[in-house]
């Protein structure tokens, strides 16, 4: 065998392992979402004849190709027996867990939600779509609305 062939052969073996290794410092694209967000919703349960109106936060950390963070909320609802606080106005802290985003598409969930929204092209606004659902003293409670959000600066 030639002699520079023998000597550039190692190198070209370790260029080629290292090219296909899985820690190749390749990380996945940033997310849009990550960060700070103002959010609101407008719910309703139309089988219990009630309304519940939250504002609070979501914040969004990317975890891999996804992402997942925390939110608050806090508002009131309202049915035919007047205004009372239930779970999802009562201002208690919740994980956010399953966050996709591909393209301008978001979907997420929480301990009682699971929200769907478009980002607007400045990245700035989400509106969408949420459904809730939760059992209090046996009664099933079951919510689907609008919400928006707006990033914080």
């Amino acid at each position: 065998m030639n002699a520079g062939i023998t000597s550039t052969l190692p190198l070209i073996v370790l260029v080629s392992m290292t090219g296909c290794s899985p820690e190749s410092g390749t990380s996945p694209p940033s997310l849009a979402i990550v960060g700070l967000w103002n959010q609101g919703a407008n719910l309703r349960d139309t089988v219990k004849n009630q309304t519940h109106i939250h504002t609070g936060y979501f914040s969004f950390a990317q975890e891999g190709v996804g992402f997942a963070g925390t939110g608050e909320q806090s508002g009131f609802c309202s049915g035919p027996s007047g205004h009372y606080e239930g779970p999802l106005a009562d201002g208690a802290r919740y994980d956010i867990v399953d966050g996709v985003q591909d393209g301008s598409h978001v979907s997420f969930k929480s301990n009682l939600c699971s929200y769907e929204g478009t980002l607007s092209e400045d990245n700035a606004h989400i509106a969408g779509t949420a459904s809730c659902s939760y059992v209090e003293n046996g009664v099933n409670f079951v919510w689907a609305g609008d919400w928006l959000a707006n990033r914080e600066p």
